[in-house]
């Protein structure tokens, strides 16, 4: 049996439903929250129900307890604010789940929530339109999910990912803000047979890393590779992937690497200025000590020089006649041992020496 509802103003989900119903529509409605008084009866025959165009912003925990055999369940397009892990059966049979826009605000709605509980038969996961950025934890580890619709988020990265069915073979991406895919997440796809993706309205990074994606490309894993085009660099953009010249495909970094170097030399001048600053408030803290060093080596240089001046003349000006008279009579001793008739050729040679030792000593007696 097959039941509609639909109108414009409230109406409580409560109303006794025939218990052989298998469909329910309930769309276009204001039912602000699903709690167990939703459905207080059990309908032991309902396999798909549509609660889509509602203004639900609250899924509270057993709400899908009286739903044994449930197999489809639409949430598209409501205003959830809060959605419990336990609102299903432990061993529920979904098997087809839409999430399509029905997130109030996904920064602060927990899009996870719903995987924390199990889903051992759920195949068809409907996730678009949500302005997710990351793929939620959990929805990699669905055992039988054949086919995941993730159109129009804003997921940046799906790095690292490894799904648990080997069974999907349809994963749709189209429409968020990818720029590449890791090598890692492209030997990943590659061991899923039959897989089919579509990747087209991406702003697609077109440089080196692009390189090995082009060659996976080649493949037959993306159903719309033909409309996939480059959105960096500018001379680039629109071009089809299928259509780039590998040998285009560089890595500039000219416009990150400026934005480093300015950000580094605002940083080195910072540093620089701090230590300028350290370094005269410790030669303010430390002045008084500063002042009395530089006049101990003021002084110690004034000693050294004095020194100097003075060393030589202090000892030779005053010589008294007797000292005189002792180095004159030495002087005369040496020249007579010296003489050429006592002592031949070595007196003639030594004889020059010991009188200009005279003249010398002479010279210091009178003070030069």
């Amino acid at each position: 049996m097959l039941l509609l509802y639909k109108c414009s103003e409230e109406l409580q989900l409560s109303r006794p439903l025939p218990a052989d119903v298998t469909t329910l529509f309930f769309t276009g409605n204001n039912v602000t929250s699903l709690t167990m008084d939703s459905f207080p009866d059990p309908l032991e025959q309902l396999t798909d129900l549509y609660l889509s165009g509602n203004q639900i912003e609250q899924v509270a925990p057993g709400v899908f307890g009286n739903l044994p055999v449930l197999h489809l369940l639409d949430l598209s397009n409501n205003r959830i604010r809060s959605f419990s892990p336990d609102a299903f059966l432990e061993n529920n049979k979904l098997q087809v789940l839409n999430l399509s826009r029905p997130l109030f605000n996904v920064s602060h709605t927990d899009v996870s929530s719903p995987l924390q509980h199990s889903f051992p038969k759920l195949s068809h996961f409907n996730l678009s339109n949500n302005d997710i950025k990351l793929l939620p934890d959990g929805i990699t580890s669905l055992p039988d999910l054949t086919t995941l619709d993730l159109r129009n988020n804003s997921i940046v990265s799906i790095n690292n990912i490894t799904f648990r069915s080997q069974v999907l073979n349809h994963l749709d991406l189209r429409d968020n803000a990818l720029k590449d895919l890791s090598n890692g997440t492209l030997a990943d796809f590659s061991q899923m047979p039959g897989l089919r993706m579509y990747l087209a309205e991406n702003p697609w990074s077109c440089d080196c890393r692009m390189k090995d994606m082009l060659i996976w490309l080649k493949f037959d894993f993306v159903a719309d590779k033909e409309n996939m085009t480059c959105f960096e660099p500018a001379e680039l953009r629109n071009t089809p992937l299928l259509q780039v010249d590998q040998t285009k495909l560089l890595c500039n970094y000219s416009g990150n690497m400026k934005g480093v170097m300015e950000t580094s030399y605002v940083f080195l001048g910072m540093v620089l200025a701090l230590i300028g600053v350290i370094f005269l408030l410790v030669l303010y803290l430390n002045r008084k000590g500063i002042k009395r060093w530089m006049y101990n080596i003021r002084d110690a240089c004034r000693d050294h020089m004095e020194g100097y001046h003075y060393r030589s003349p202090a000892r030779l000006v005053k010589l008294e006649d007797g000292t005189e008279g002792v180095i004159q009579s030495a002087l005369s001793g040496v020249s007579m041992l010296l003489s050429p008739a006592k002592h031949g050729v070595v007196g003639q040679q030594l004889l020059p020496l010991a009188e200009n030792v005279e003249l010398n000593s002479g010279r210091c007696a009178n003070g030069f």
